[in-house]
């Protein structure tokens, strides 16, 4: 196996690729910025975060309805020659916080898509689909939201939730936003308010074996949780092509509400 390893200032990428069919990627950003490194494309509303933060701003504050995509520019190989699908693996650590009362959503999300390009709206379709698009299987798409508004219109079940979306908006799996703690008594579930301002951080796996999608979230400072929040049985083989974009979304509705992603990893 041979390696490449491109080192910058404010972030560290590597990604390995072997000298059979079989593609390996494992990256790292520790932080991101406007360094030129071009790395990243930004669509719609998304940025370097404001005042040289080190983050990714998904929506814009002077922007009413704001809206966008930040996606890698290198496809990733999710599997080889239309056959079984690579696992895989991500975490990242993201911040939703209004800046005015009230800021009325609304969330944003981890994406895979087909295309680094982007033809989402705003509001509840967080930047993912439109109107139009949502539901379409042709979207394949896969994506982690994080939602902070209750869009009854949408499948919403709460204003506080996170969901699994497969080629739609309308979650094939969503519970309300939390972590689960082991007790002397057993499992306790605390709630985590995602549009509070407060750094956490969500992880995201996939085990092709067993076709689970599983995905757990907790405060950015503590370990991992050792219980997922949402174990989710569903076979991304017919939805993920052999490559795909991968990066995130977000939009806010008619307050203001910053989405930025602090630093993220990928492994398959």
């Amino acid at each position: 196996m041979k390696s490449q390893i491109l080192c910058f200032t404010t972030l560290f990428i590597a990604i390995f690729t072997s000298q059979t069919t079989t593609n390996a990627y494992n990256f790292k950003f520790a932080s991101f910025g406007g360094n030129g490194t071009n790395l990243i494309s930004f669509h719609g509303d998304a940025e370097y975060g404001p005042d040289h933060s080190g983050a990714i701003a998904l929506t814009r504050d002077n922007v009413p309805f704001s809206h966008g995509r930040a996606i890698l520019n290198t496809p990733i190989t999710f599997k080889s020659n239309a056959t079984a699908l690579y696992p895989f693996k991500t975490s990242f650590t993201f911040s939703i916080t209004p800046k005015t009362n009230p800021a009325q959503g609304h969330g944003l999300a981890f994406v895979v898509v087909p295309a680094n390009q982007h033809d989402g709206s705003g509001l509840g379709y967080l930047s993912l689909v439109n109107r139009t698009s949502n539901g379409n299987p042709n979207n394949h798409l896969f994506a982690v939201e994080f939602d902070v508004f209750q869009d009854k219109n949408l499948g919403d079940m709460n204003d506080n939730h996170v969901g699994v979306d497969i080629n739609s908006v309308d979650s094939v799996a969503s519970v309300k936003s939390g972590y689960w703690v082991m007790t002397r008594n057993g499992w306790l579930f605390k709630d985590l308010k995602l549009s509070s301002g407060d750094r956490y951080r969500a992880w995201i796996e996939y085990s092709n074996n067993h076709k689970i999608i599983s995905v757990t979230v907790g405060l950015a400072h503590l370990k991992k949780p050792n219980r997922p929040l949402i174990e989710a049985k569903f076979d991304l083989s017919n939805v993920v092509h052999d490559q795909m974009y991968t990066g995130f979304a977000g939009s806010m509705g008619r307050g203001v509400q910053r989405h930025e992603i602090w630093d993220w990893t990928f492994q398959n």
